[in-house]
């Protein structure tokens, strides 16, 4: 078996690193795992910089563009050295996920004694909802600050 069968083999199945390991001390297994530690940090040290010279490329190639067609950053509001503030504005302008304040309640209804307040959002409470069959109007339980 090539030594880059044995790799893959290794690499692919803990059963098969486990039998390759039978074979070798433990001071040869620590090397080899030397070895490798520093080939994974070589390859991605090359990774790294081929995908900074992919995107100076693709920078360049978009200028060429802009430059033909006349456009220039500044024309796209995408001045170099500036940060564009519509992802920005798109994250505070979006209400998903965040609570609002607490509202100050808009209704009060007294009934046996018990006072019962209603910000007059969501669902009726059954206090009101009974006030309002008896003949009441909610008109009635405003309260006198909060209309």
């Amino acid at each position: 078996m090539s030594e880059e069968n044995f790799l893959i083999s290794i690499s692919k199945s803990k059963s098969a690193a486990n039998r390759a390991a039978k074979s070798l001390t433990l001071s040869q297994l620590e090397k080899a795992i030397a070895n490798l530690s520093a080939a994974v940090k070589s390859v991605k040290s090359r990774e790294s910089v081929k995908e900074q010279k992919k995107k100076a490329l693709a920078i360049k190639k978009l200028q060429a563009l802009m430059a033909t067609a006349g456009i220039s950053p500044e024309d796209m509001g995408l001045a170099t050295g500036t940060k564009t503030k519509g992802k920005a504005k798109r994250k505070a302008s979006s209400a998903k996920g965040k609570k609002r304040g607490a509202v100050p309640p808009k209704y009060q209804v007294t009934v046996e004694g018990k006072t019962t307040q209603w910000t007059g959002r969501g669902r009726m409470p059954v206090v009101f909802r009974e006030f309002v069959d008896n003949g009441g109007s909610l008109a009635q339980c405003l309260i006198p600050d909060a209309a």
